[in-house]
């Protein structure tokens, strides 16, 4: 048994040999298994392990101070940036921001609170510009309002034909108020979203003859040249009467006013692709430079081509560009 458990077995088979001590006594044990199989023994040596712990427990030591010793430095690290961050929000509120270099980890963050700085310097420029001309657009109205009030005050009997002459000055500068307030109003509606839109169905051709004809019956555009061209049946449409017209007069107004007076301006209706109608409004005036077309839709930009002042609100274009992206998204919405 013993010279089987030693040596080679002849059939490639493997026998194991040895005992089991209890408090019964010893007992001796011989298995085979009829094909070869592998025999692996783990012997423990208490006295190797102790040695082996001290290093182990300085192994563990080191790890652990050097995660503790990064965790304080990535703790300094990270609150370096946070303050940057807290203070870069405190500049911005103060105005007083100084750029920081969009670069690392918290680039995106720096490039956030540079954009919003920008943003935040040119909303105040052009918050600043609205004030100014809110201010001095209000006062144009109410001088001739103030003035011509006090005249009548200032005379206990004034003639009829003076009373009617100052009355018809102050209608009308009272009413040039109430439309830049209107103006104003509906710019800040379209800016927040809230788009007064109330849509009905008018027959398009009918409707913009209309508004055509009542413009050439206007005193101050007698003499000047419209045209009105409409190459399409007549249709029904669905729009907000009162936008829509505002929207058409503003362009016909600007074209008129901001040109020579032998311009001539032209109304063209056209069909287009997919049941579409195409309003084209033109004229064969100065034209416009690239610095005027830049600055079109802002607010209380106007044209350097006319001479005289106009006695709109300057907000006119400025209304029509949001109008027209507002009206957009209502109608994808209502496809949608």
């Amino acid at each position: 048994m013993i010279s089987l458990s030693e040596g080679a077995y002849e059939q490639g088979y493997t026998v194991f040999v040895s005992s089991y001590e209890s408090h019964e006594g010893t007992w001796s044990y011989l298995i085979g298994f009829p094909y070869a199989i592998g025999k692996h023994m783990l012997y423990y040596n208490g006295e190797h392990v102790g040695r082996l712990s001290l290093l182990f427990l300085m192994g563990i030591s080191f790890i652990l101070c050097f995660v503790f010793l990064f965790m304080v430095c990535y703790g300094f690290w990270l609150t370096r940036h946070l303050g940057r961050i807290v203070k870069g929000i405190g500049d911005i509120f103060l105005r007083s921001y100084a750029p920081l270099t969009e670069k690392g980890m918290f680039g995106e963050i720096y490039g956030a609170l540079n954009q919003m700085d920008t943003e935040i310097c040119q909303s105040d420029k052009v918050q600043e510009d609205t004030e100014l001309n809110i201010t001095h657009d209000l006062k144009t109205p109410l001088s001739p309002i103030k003035g011509y009030a006090e005249l009548l005050m200032g005379n206990p009997t004034p003639d009829k034909e003076a009373v009617q002459e100052y009355g018809g000055i102050i209608l009308k500068s009272a009413n040039h108020t109430e439309k830049m307030m209107n103006d104003l109003k509906l710019t800040y509606q379209l800016d927040s979203g809230a788009v007064p839109y109330h849509p009905q169905t008018v027959r398009l051709v009918r409707f913009l003859k209309e508004l055509v004809i009542d413009i050439v019956n206007d005193p101050a555009f007698t003499n000047r040249r419209i045209e009105f061209e409409n190459n399409i049946r007549e249709c029904a449409v669905s729009l907000d009467i009162g936008l829509f017209r505002r929207a058409v007069n503003n362009l016909i107004m600007n074209a008129l006013t901001h040109n020579p007076p032998e311009t001539e301006v032209t109304i063209r209706i056209d069909s287009g692709s997919e049941k579409k109608a195409l309003i084209c409004i033109s004229d064969n005036g100065t034209g416009m430079s690239d610095k005027e077309q830049s600055e079109l839709f802002n607010r209380y930009y106007r044209g350097t081509n006319t001479k005289e002042k106009p006695e709109g609100s300057g907000l006119g274009l400025a209304i029509e560009s949001r109008l027209s992206r507002s009206m957009a998204a209502i109608l994808m919405s209502r496809a949608g």
